[in-house]
């Protein structure tokens, strides 16, 4: 009968750290959801503001990507 009464306290033990877990994932989840909100907000900002930038400006920020992509096809 101490069998079942040691099953017992380690079964809701159990059952209580499932709780937590899960407890703890639904913050993580949420927090999750709160960073892509973040990141979308953001990215939609720095687009605009791009879009804002006279076209020299625009094509003077692209020339050293280009340079560097031309130098390792080089290589």
């Amino acid at each position: 009968m101490s069998e079942n009464i040691d099953i017992n306290a380690d079964l809701q033990l159990l059952d209580d750290e499932l709780g937590k877990i899960q407890d703890d994932l639904s913050k993580v989840d949420a927090s999750r959801t709160q960073l892509i909100q973040r990141l979308h907000q953001v990215s939609g900002a720095a687009a605009y503001l791009r879009g804002k930038l006279p076209k020299e400006e625009v094509l003077e920020e692209e020339k050293p990507e280009d340079k560097t992509t031309e130098e390792n096809s080089e290589a």
